[in-house]
């Protein structure tokens, strides 16, 4: 059986993550798993320290520094067992009680990969513990998990609030027009009314926007259509904000526009500013 993965670790988007990963588990029928991962990335920061001591120092330091490096993993895995605890017994309290708890040890990015096969979609923060109390921040790994995960991936960009409409970014390709389709096949978005945007390109591409919009209303969906100018991620944030849509769906690959958008620094930037969940299809 799939799960939904919900990934915390302590970061201010814990909770968040656990609420979306909470509502996406009850949309889609399906198990919630709170993950912990316990990355040695970030305990090897503290490790290398000890190659800085000179020759002449004594031996205790070392031995001092080696048994800092264990206290501070066990207090990460105590810390790690509390969290999961905590957000287990709000989402049993709030009515969802198929919800598993799984600490590993590792990188985050190995754990997901090992966990791939059972995973129908992954939620994340934007950022992750390192980065906790700078809202703009976007974790180090985001992009990796985003280019390697083939499952849909949720972000969670700040407090959730259980969206009613959603953003759709379309760009005229044949890529965009599979995002369409698979769109109206995710139960994420059934009832949802879809705001359908192209950012302007050179070409025309009106033929292509129409037949999306037609092909959405043809399934019962309500639609708005826009075609937006400037730049990507200032047109689609402007335009969330304008209309107060509870989410931004995108394809987690492109062209054109949106093509150069995930491959560059405009990803960041949209991720930084949104204060809604992304959702991002493959």
């Amino acid at each position: 059986m799939t799960h939904i993965i919900a990934c915390i670790d302590g970061s201010t988007y814990s909770q968040s993550v656990a609420e979306l990963g909470a509502w996406t588990a009850k949309s889609l029928n399906a198990p919630l798993t709170l993950l912990h991962v316990l990355d040695k990335s970030e305990q090897e920061t503290t490790s290398e320290l000890s190659g800085n001591i000179g020759l002449g120092s004594r031996e205790y330091l070392l031995q001092e520094l080696m048994e800092l490096d264990e206290k501070r993993a066990k207090v990460a895995l105590q810390h790690g067992k509390a969290l999961l605890n905590d957000l287990q017994e709000q989402l049993h309290s709030s009515g969802l009680h198929d919800v598993t708890k799984l600490q590993k040890h590792g990188r985050l990015l190995e754990t997901l990969l090992d966990l791939e096969a059972e995973t129908r979609v992954l939620v994340v923060g934007k950022s992750g513990d390192l980065h906790k109390n700078d809202t703009l921040a976007i974790g180090s790994q985001l992009e990796s998990v985003v280019r390697s995960i083939k499952a849909h991936i949720l972000v969670a960009t700040g407090q959730f609030v259980q969206p009613t409409s959603y953003l759709l970014a379309f760009d005229g390709s044949e890529v965009s027009q599979k995002l369409v389709e698979k769109a109206l096949k995710t139960p994420l978005l059934a009832g949802m009314a879809c705001h359908l945007i192209m950012v302007e390109d050179a070409n025309d591409k009106a033929q292509a926007f129409n037949q999306a919009a037609a092909t959405l209303r043809e399934s019962g969906i309500e639609v708005t259509q826009a075609t937006l100018q400037g730049d990507v991620h200032r047109a689609i944030l402007d335009y969330q904000q304008q209309h107060q849509l509870g989410m931004i769906v995108m394809g987690a690959y492109g062209h054109s526009k949106l093509r150069q958008f995930f491959l560059g620094s405009n990803t960041t930037r949209l991720l930084a500013e949104s204060h809604v969940p992304m959702l991002l299809i493959r």
